[in-house]
């Protein structure tokens, strides 16, 4: 029987974990092939791959980058395994967003069976010596999704409980409220991350906002290595001496690259995956950056 609930076992053995790829699928093949993969997704000396989820928006091929890793994932035995990012969870939801009308202009019978595969995602994979989710590891939240097998009715679940709760605090201004709604519910943590209130309000993404990510990573101490997506990290500021890895390396935003005056064709961000055990940190143009220790990235 398959197991459904929203934490699951990781694949054993060597595999190759991407970050997000938001539609952009000629750097995710650019990527594969760079990785020993032949087009059918079968690595030669068995190797396994693993999305950390945003697998859509921002780029121009979001029901190609859906086809393509589904059948991986439906593939018997499985060729690939997904965790389910934010950007995910909102077409699963049917929340609009500035990023996903792509999607609600697609057909009712398209939506469904996009919206039926990422329902099916898991949000959390692990194993001993290895973990991936989407956006953070936390391990309170992480339990309480264990025993839950549908996203949807385990975010509304809390969702309610926490809008019933902001409602009989009166002291709550509505920052607190939106923090509770963000750090409060297990599905949006793991998806999204936590957040706090900003010293003061900003602009991002054309939206004026109160409350700033919290970089939980840089205190990250488990002995297990955690790999995570979501916040499009450069490599050159990323923790790579730490044991949790972001793979997301900003290649959502190509489509801004491309759109600006002047590109040349030359991206400046870029598609990546961390192998394991070689704890290496391997980008679709090519080049290549190690973490850890070989030493202490061995493989179940």
């Amino acid at each position: 029987m398959a197991n459904t609930s929203l934490v699951r076992p990781l694949f054993p053995g060597p595999v190759d974990i991407v970050g997000d790829v938001h539609g952009e699928f000629d750097a995710l093949r650019d990527l594969l092939r760079l990785l020993g993969y032949r087009e059918d997704g079968i690595h030669p000396e068995g190797r396994r791959l693993v999305f950390t989820g945003d697998l859509t928006d921002r780029g121009p091929d979001n029901i190609p980058v859906v086809n393509f890793v589904r059948t991986l994932v439906e593939a018997d035995p499985p060729r690939a395994q997904v965790t389910l990012g934010n950007h995910d969870l909102n077409l699963v939801l049917g929340h609009k967003r500035a990023h996903n009308d792509w999607f609600f202009r697609e057909s009712a019978d398209q939506q469904l069976q996009v919206r039926e595969f990422l329902r099916s995602l898991p949000i959390v994979l692990e194993r001993s010596d290895l973990c991936v989710v989407h956006a953070c590891w936390d391990r309170e939240m992480i339990d309480m999704a264990r025993s839950a097998d549908d996203v949807v009715c385990f975010y509304e679940h809390h969702a309610n409980r926490i809008r019933d709760e902001n409602d009989r605090d009166p002291q709550l201004d509505d920052i607190g409220r939106r923090l509770n709604l963000q750090n409060r519910n297990p599905v949006k943590l793991l998806t999204s991350g936590p957040e706090r209130r900003a010293r003061a309000a900003f602009e991002t993404g054309g939206k004026v906002r109160q409350e700033e990510r919290v970089k939980w990573w840089t205190d990250y101490t488990d002995p297990v290595w955690c790999v995570f997506g979501h916040y499009a990290i450069p490599p050159d500021l990323q923790h790579f001496f730490s044991k949790a890895i972001c793979v997301d390396f900003g290649g959502g935003y190509r489509g801004l690259e491309r759109s600006a005056p002047g590109f040349t064709g030359k991206y400046t961000t870029r598609l990546g995956a961390a192998r394991f055990p070689e704890c290496t940190a391997i980008f679709e143009d090519g080049s290549s950056q190690g973490f850890g220790s070989a030493m202490s990235c061995r493989c179940e």
